[in-house]
């Protein structure tokens, strides 16, 4: 179990202020090697809010990632989020930007199990 303060960059050339984001998650690894993270938003006394961030929220969160039998070099995996971005943006700009967002978590995820193994 751990605290972690994870930021993101403006982006749209600084239209999308930076973002930060303050969780409490729980990294569990099962006997059958099923890899579970599970998160959830938290206020930390070492996790002030910071000037030139606006502050984002995770609802409770998580992802399995389930060991295929028979198929070492795959995983099965379940995902399931829901973000706030926080401050002032058109849903427009977050349909836009959050597709990407995504797509680096998925790339970054599969990086972080093949180090595991």
């Amino acid at each position: 179990v751990s605290v972690c303060r994870t930021t993101t960059p403006s982006a749209f050339m600084r239209i999308i202020s930076p973002r930060e984001f303050v969780d409490v998650i729980l990294m569990k690894q099962y006997e059958d090697g099923t890899m579970l993270s599970a998160a959830t938003n938290v206020e930390h006394p070492l996790c002030p809010l910071q000037p030139n961030f606006v502050r984002g929220f995770n609802y409770p969160c998580g992802c399995f990632c389930l060991p295929l039998p028979g198929e070492p070099d795959r995983t099965q995996l379940l995902s399931f989020f829901q973000t706030d971005l926080g401050g002032y943006l058109p849903q427009t700009v977050v349909d836009s930007f959050f597709p990407a967002s995504i797509a680096g978590f998925y790339s970054n995820l599969t990086k972080a199990v093949k180090t595991l193994r």
